[in-house]
């Protein structure tokens, strides 16, 4: 059993439209640590003027830290920021180490074995609809089109709002207000520590000047009002005070509290994720990122990948996002209901159970949401199972044990694409015994150039070579 993590419900009872605003003590924290990452670069610049080589002490990941935006400092206080967010539970996993009889790395590894793992422990959805999403413009569209057709529910959990993205702008002001006007329930669940990052570091973003929409996405295929020219022609249209940016992350917010109050009868709810290990009192960030569309229906359906709310202009179609209908779909919508009830406004311990049946006979109701008439389902007989990690200080990782388990059996090919990661041991060891059985091994990870995210650059480098040094057939593209 999985410890309990402690969740924070303090932030979620105040019914008016004011955002859980950060504590003076970690404000300042927070900007000590943003003055010690601008110095150290500052530093950098000055001292690698010179011929002697000074500026050899800093990390080539330093040294050739770009900023594409122009905006250095508001780019030091992203990356501050993120380091921060994982210092505490780093130094948590730390000190459990050098307890005594603790699950040492060794010790740690050998739970991780093949003969571990093969036990199938997942419950897979066959005959599953899925259909990968091709892009930003395809993403929005389709998005907004799901949200028309949803008769009874909207449901969608980010961990990043940006108020400088007129896509989610739109999708969280004008189109859910528009769904829960004409009677959907519409919930919103959104984490708090990114929402806290998002206040500090408004402080650093410049003023944009000129066109606001001359940025093209990475793919080329989209500007930032580009959806706009494509939705269905029954979504509400973009309104002139969505249209004009937000300075920062907070007033983006206050407004979205603003919108979703004025709505009748509580049909647009927001609430804060805000939770911490009951154990060693580390936050839990909420990761998951998903939107469900009349979730209680057993012809759900349900956006899971990688984007916050939609994809932004600068991953284009680098993130993996699909859509998948049917039960699979349904369990996602259980899912965010137990976040959801996790947060009600009376303190509790909470517990992921190992079994869950988040859809009910009772609870099916009769409709069904169908694709854009353009689209099509690229399988109707996808095997989906959805792996859900238990935010504690357990130790078990229930996502690695799957993924082992898949690869001791596969017999042709194993293909992983990872952002951010870093590659264990057990992983590494079932991955030379998959190519030693001829299986062929492709491995993309982000580069020093292409990752938005410094802070893990280090420990993912260090865990591929020990990857390479252990299966070296292994084919690693960045």
């Amino acid at each position: 059993t999985p410890t309990p993590y402690e969740v924070l419900v303090g932030v979620n009872s105040n019914k008016t439209a004011i955002v859980p605003q950060v504590t003076p003590t970690c404000a300042l924290k927070y900007y000590l640590d943003i003055q010690k990452a601008w110095v150290e670069r500052r530093n950098y610049i000055q001292e690698s003027q010179f011929p002697n080589g000074s500026g050899d002490q800093f990390c080539s990941c330093f040294r050739q830290w770009g900023h594409t935006t122009g905006n250095v400092m508001n780019s030091i206080a992203n990356q501050s920021l993120e380091q921060a967010m994982i210092r505490e539970s780093s130094a948590c996993v730390t000190s459990r180490l050098l307890q005594e009889g603790c699950l040492r790395g060794s010790t740690w590894d050998n739970r991780y074995t093949a003969e571990d793992c093969r036990h199938n422990i997942a419950k897979y959805y066959k005959s599953t609809s899925l259909r990968i999403i091709q892009g930003r413009d395809d993403y929005i569209h389709s998005f907004a089109w799901m949200t028309i057709q949803a008769q009874q529910s909207v449901d969608l959990s980010t961990c990043y709002v940006f108020p400088h993205d007129p896509a989610q702008r739109y999708i969280f002001l004008d189109l859910l207000t528009h769904t829960a006007m004409r009677g959907v329930q519409v919930r919103v669940n959104i984490d708090l520590m990114t929402v806290e990052s998002s206040m500090i570091k408004s402080a650093f973003r410049a003023q944009q000047k000129g066109a606001k929409n001359a940025a093209v996405s990475r793919d080329g295929a989209a500007t930032p009002f580009s959806f706009l020219d494509c939705l269905p022609l029954v979504c509400p249209p973009m309104s002139e005070e969505t249209r004009n940016s937000f300075t920062n992350g907070l007033d983006l917010l206050q407004e979205i509290m603003q919108r979703a109050l004025a709505v009748p009868d509580g049909k647009y709810q927001v609430r804060f994720w805000c939770a911490r290990d009951a154990q060693d009192g580390y936050r839990i960030k909420n990761h998951s990122k998903c939107a469900v569309f009349d979730g209680k229906n057993e012809s759900a359906v349900a956006f899971i990948g990688g984007s916050n709310v939609v994809p932004t202009m600068e991953s284009g179609d680098a993130d993996c996002d699909m859509i998948v209908s049917g039960p699979v779909a349904t369990e996602v919508g259980g899912t965010f209901d137990h976040l959801w009830d996790c947060l009600d406004t009376e303190p509790s311990m909470k517990e992921f159970e190992q079994e869950f049946s988040p859809y009910e006979e009772e609870k099916k109701l009769e409709s069904a949401i169908n694709l854009l008439p353009h689209q099509s389902w690229l399988d109707t007989n996808a095997t989906v199972a959805l792996l859900r990690s238990n935010p504690s200080s357990s130790g078990e990782d229930v996502i690695l044990r799957q993924i082992l388990g898949v690869i001791a059996t596969a017999q042709e090919s194993v293909y992983m694409v990872m952002g951010h990661c870093n590659f264990p041991k057990p992983l590494a060891i079932a991955l030379s015994g998959a190519c030693k059985r001829g299986v062929k091994v492709k491995l993309l990870v982000n580069s020093l150039f292409s990752s938005d995210l410094r802070v893990n650059q280090r420990d993912m480098f260090l865990s591929l070579q020990q990857l390479l040094h252990i299966a070296p057939d292994v084919e690693v593209w960045t």
